[in-house]
């Protein structure tokens, strides 16, 4: 595998290879001011290319839908990986992990209201505490595991992981903990929502 340069930082959405695995600057409100166009990225942080925002989702059946789309992409990331295409595989976890963040933040923020509101209507305010904290540890989990997977692609195209048929091995283990996160996150925030995407 051919090494090449990395960069420092990459804005979320940024789909260059030179972008798998290094840090990356974090979807959040305060930030926006200093990369929300490409004159603010300029004066802030020049040495960033610039994308774009992710946009949030417009409503929650929207937010589910993406990450149910997403879902389907990291069955197909696994193929890729098995196939032993790590550079694309790579770009594929780029693009999917703004997506999953944007989108599930929606969600989680639906779900935490919706118990919250239950709470304030029923006796059970303790174990409804213990939902709003399971589903937010959940989240933690799936945000932490996908990370973890672009950090170990870049590790794995850099050969810093040996062979490349150990990286496979150690890479398609961890998208399927990232997978199974996923999965377990948006199983228990429809369940808290009461009626998952439909709503």
């Amino acid at each position: 595998m051919m090494p090449f340069p990395s960069n420092a930082a990459c804005l979320p959405g940024d789909l260059r290879k030179e972008c798998i695995g290094v840090y990356k600057v974090p979807i959040d409100d305060r930030v926006l001011p200093y990369v929300s166009t490409p004159e603010a990225l300029q004066k802030f942080a020049p040495d960033l290319q610039y994308v774009p925002p992710i946009v949030a989702p417009d409503s929650v059946p929207q937010a589910w839908d993406i990450l149910e789309t997403q879902r389907l992409a990291a069955v197909d990331i696994q193929n890729v990986v098995q196939a032993g295409r790590l550079e694309e595989a790579g770009i594929k976890v780029l693009n999917l992990v703004p997506k999953v963040t944007s989108s599930g933040k929606v969600v989680l923020e639906d779900s935490l209201k919706r118990i919250s509101k239950n709470a304030s209507s029923s006796s059970s305010s303790v174990v409804d505490e213990m939902v709003m904290d399971r589903l937010q540890s959940q989240w933690d989990m799936v945000l932490g595991l996908w990370g973890e997977s672009d950090v170990m692609i870049g590790q794995g195209l850099r050969g810093d992981m040996g062979v490349s048929a150990v990286a496979q091995i150690q890479i398609l283990n961890q998208l399927k903990d990232a997978t199974a996160a996923l999965d377990d996150f948006m199983a228990s925030a429809a369940l808290a929502s009461g009626k998952g995407k439909s709503n």
